[in-house]
């Protein structure tokens, strides 16, 4: 019995030993690239869902150089130096601009392109250089050296409004519509989008560059041996035109090159005061948007909910119908279709107030569910209450108020209590149409700084609201005397 024991070990110990070597060699032969996603033609999304693109392109030239397996990782971009440092990817590289933000917090290699961030408008906009810009609506991809670029620039200081979205695509869209006069973008990108979808009979690139910029490849910081790897096989690549050829099939011409970069100043002084005051900013849209949604939402939902309770069929069928598309489609979708969606439909449906957009979509949500929540807390009220008061010819109005509603609610209040809860983390889902809130300031300024004190901080913060939320919850049980 204890051979048989001894011999099961050992072929146990000898598979986890040759699995385990087989990871590990894997693991060696591979090289790991976090990419965003939604920046073509550097990386994208194909037809076929795998990822494409000129820097995938050359990545995988480089590899070839190295010995190595290319792995394209798709990551959050404001979540880049994190994936990095984490150990999750081995490089970034798409189309990442040379700060000395990012140069202070990650090895970064010698400049592989040049690009300028470039201003679009609409083709028939009067508007013909940077200084028509003047106290002009304009906006940018959030996180990007753009959106960086035009708030220390004269342009964007004389601007009216700054808006920061969550990709490029949404830009142009804002450009489209007339809710932003411009937006930021990288040259090589735009150009790109405006081949591919001939966009040129839309929108115009103004001649002036706001600024012009080097894409490098990030590792980490302890990773010297990487990057001396990467620059040396990214030489051999340039030099025998195999990079002039992947830039040639994604934007027409020859646009790598391989240098050194031009220094910039910093942009970021006093960086612990300015994560503070910036985090405090956000804080206050959040908490804005949650007290004036909570307020709306409840009331509401329980108008709606009595409303059911008539006997006019055709009004309990729409309202069974608003429950089910509002509780059966995303809250993200549905921001998204009142701020772009409607306007394409219904021209004279144009709304520009991003937070108006925002609470609207919040509220018309948040209803339904509230309404669902008191729905099952009357079915939890005795039918004995309501022939009472049937019996007793109370006021119906009166009855709700003083007999129906506080019985319910003893029912219904750790639901509205999660529901709540849940409304203040959902706050953040504004930052799709441009409205810059606690989490988005937070992932804004871990993207610039290259430092997670921001998430930890808002982390903070939303714990201590949730927290105050389910204590006002529990001293509100306490008085209903809740059981």
């Amino acid at each position: 019995m204890k051979s048989k024991i001894f011999v099961f070990l050992t072929v146990f110990v000898l598979c986890f030993n040759f699995l385990f070597s087989g990871l590990c060699s894997a693991e060696n032969d591979e090289f790991v690239i976090g990419v965003d996603v939604n920046v073509p033609p550097m990386g994208f999304l194909g037809e076929n869902g795998d990822v494409v693109g000129l820097d995938i392109d050359l990545a995988r030239e480089v590899c070839k150089v190295m010995g190595k397996k290319l792995k394209v990782q798709p990551i959050d971009w404001d979540a880049k130096e994190l994936e990095l440092n984490t150990n999750k990817i081995d490089a970034i590289w798409n189309g990442m601009s040379y700060t000395p933000e990012r140069d202070q917090n990650m090895l970064l290699t010698s400049a592989y392109m040049q690009n300028r961030q470039v201003l679009v408008v609409k083709k028939d906009a009067n508007i013909s250089n940077l200084d028509d810009l003047k106290q002009k609506n304009i906006c940018g991809q959030k996180g990007s050296t753009g959106i960086t670029s035009l708030k220390n620039s004269a342009v964007g200081k004389n601007a009216k409004t700054i808006t920061e979205l969550d990709n490029m695509v949404d830009c142009l869209n804002e450009v489209r519509l007339g809710k932003s006069e411009a937006t930021v973008v990288d040259e090589v990108v735009v150009r790109y989008y405006f081949t591919k979808n001939s966009l040129q009979n839309d929108f115009k690139i103004l001649d002036q560059e706001l600024e012009t910029e080097d894409y490098v490849i990030a590792v980490r910081k302890d990773n010297l041996e990487l990057k001396n790897k990467i620059e040396k096989a990214l030489k051999v690549v340039v030099e025998d035109g195999r990079a002039g050829e992947i830039s040639k099939k994604w934007v027409g011409s020859n646009v790598i090159t391989f240098s050194a970069i031009k220094e910039k100043e910093s942009a970021m002084d006093n960086k612990n005061v300015n994560v503070f005051s910036e985090l405090f900013q956000g804080l206050l849209v959040t908490l804005k948007l949650f007290a004036i949604c909570w307020v709306m939402s409840i009331p509401l939902g329980l108008i709606l909910c009595f409303l059911r309770r008539v006997r006019l069929k055709f009004v309990k069928i729409i309202i069974d119908v608003y429950i089910w598309i509002m509780r059966g489609t995303p809250l993200l979708l549905q921001i998204f279709f009142l701020f772009y969606g409607l306007p394409l439909m219904f021209p004279n449906l144009q709304m520009n107030d991003r937070f108006l957009v925002g609470v609207i979509a919040f509220v018309l949500n948040y209803v339904a569910y509230f309404a669902e929540i008191f729905r099952g807390g009357i079915k939890n009220v005795d039918k004995g209450q309501f022939e009472s008061i049937k019996v007793l010819k109370i006021p119906k109005i009166k009855a709700m108020f003083r007999i129906i509603i506080p019985q319910m609610l003893r029912v219904c209040l750790p639901s509205i209590c999660n529901e709540s809860v849940a409304l203040v983390k959902d706050t953040a889902l504004i930052f799709s149409v441009g409205v810059i809130e606690l989490l988005t300031t937070a992932k804004n300024l871990v993207n610039t700084n290259a430092d997670i004190l921001a998430y930890i901080i808002a982390a903070g913060i939303y714990l201590l609201i949730c927290s105050l939320v389910n204590l006002i919850f529990k001293i509100w049980e306490n008085k209903l005397k809740f059981e």
